[in-house]
């Protein structure tokens, strides 16, 4: 029983901290060192509970009783994180595409592809955000495909395979299948081949790319369209793939979204912002706009490596700050809104690339401390 809930991997990544990750759970929990050494004690086939609770009790001078609270507590801990967390948001529902449909045609450098929507609503949750790489109906193409609702389900298939299946108030799920199918597509790979893909935002100077988290509405995009109108380069916007051959992060070529609030703060950075048209997302109606990057896409390098990884909180009532933080800090924010490959070699991969990142806190109020931080950051050797 003890054998089947040990962590598959246990990894120092610093000082005071461990990373355990889950085989069964394909998850990642940080927790001390102490803690860590606790797990160990619990998970050796050669301890009972009584010689657990004796050795426990004896190194660090509690209870008998207190140490059978804390076996139980480890127990229900590693039952917990070994736990299968797939919720079955996706599958591969066999479906017929519709044969009516509104056709789309996108060129992404060398890439032609063409997109069915099976209406306008269902157009929205993609087309915005690629709407910059339009062109003109084209007779041959790479890749198609169809977008599509039925019932309560929403529908991906690639060159009339399904490669997806969604209910529809899970379409943000729909968005990152297509995210990661687009990728595959552009950067001539396969999804086996990647490592993560972050809700994160990145941004690059050309040589090193910096990535950007932070919980929602704290200002990640908005600083990135800062960053761009100061001649920085967004190479992601909520979504940043890991590749696993190289550990660099790769282009994701969509427009970066900034919601209302952030419409005039831009304005001095941004020309043209105003005649940006405003879409209305999610069942919120938050109102968005869709900023295309302002460097073209032919051309660009598709990758760069990245050690540094930014908290960034915007709060008009604290002062400017930037600091290291610890990994803990950041993985709480990082790991629960992305996808992690579950392969064993992908995990191992994963927690050595983060082992080598610096971890920063920003919090601002000053577009201009910001922009200048950022600068120091990336002058960092």
């Amino acid at each position: 029983m003890k054998t089947s809930l040990l962590p598959k991997l246990i990894q120092d990544i610093n000082e005071d901290a461990v990373i355990l990750w889950f085989e069964k759970s394909n998850r990642y929990v940080v927790t001390s060192k102490i803690n860590s050494e606790l797990i160990k004690l619990y998970m050796n086939p050669d301890e009972s509970r009584d010689s657990f609770v004796n050795k426990v009790s004896k190194d660090f001078d509690i209870t008998r009783l207190n140490a059978n609270a804390l076996f139980d507590d480890i127990k229900s801990f590693l039952k917990d994180a070994s736990i299968d967390s797939d919720s079955n948001e996706n599958s591969n529902k066999i479906a017929n595409a519709p044969t009516t449909y509104i056709n789309e045609f996108y060129q992404f450098d060398d890439k032609i592809v063409n997109i069915h929507y099976d209406s306008e609503i269902i157009k929205s949750l993609i087309h915005p955000q690629i709407e910059h790489h339009s062109i003109k109906k084209k007779s041959e193409y790479d890749i198609q495909f169809d977008v599509f609702r039925l019932d309560d389900d929403l529908y991906l298939m690639k060159n009339g395979i399904p490669v997806g299946s969604f209910k529809t108030h899970l379409f943000h799920f729909l968005q990152g299948k297509f995210a990661l199918e687009l990728t595959n597509a552009i950067h001539n790979t396969k999804i086996d081949n990647w490592i993560a893909t972050f809700h994160a935002s990145t941004i690059s100077n050309g040589k090193e790319s910096i990535m950007i988290i932070g919980d929602s509405g704290n200002g990640k995009s908005t600083l990135s369209v800062l960053l761009m109108a100061h001649g920085f380069d967004i190479l992601c916007d909520d979504f940043t793939p890991l590749y696993e051959h190289n550990l660099e992060l790769y282009r994701y070529p969509a427009a970066t979204s900034i919601k209302k609030g952030a419409f005039e703060a831009l304005k001095p950075y941004l020309k043209g912002i105003d005649s940006l048209k405003t879409h209305t997302n999610g069942p919120k109606k938050v109102n968005i706009k869709y900023v295309p990057p302002i460097l073209s896409y032919e051309n660009q390098a598709s990758s760069f490596p990245c050690n540094k990884i930014v908290y960034v909180k915007y709060d008009s009532t604290k002062e400017d700050s930037l600091n290291l933080v610890s990994s803990e800090n950041i993985l709480e924010t990082l790991i629960p809104d992305s996808w992690i490959s579950p392969k064993e070699l992908h995990a191992q991969k994963f927690i050595n690339w983060f082992k080598g990142t610096k971890c920063y806190q920003l919090n601002y109020n000053n577009n201009d401390f910001a922009v200048s931080k950022f600068k120091d950051l990336f002058e960092e050797l």
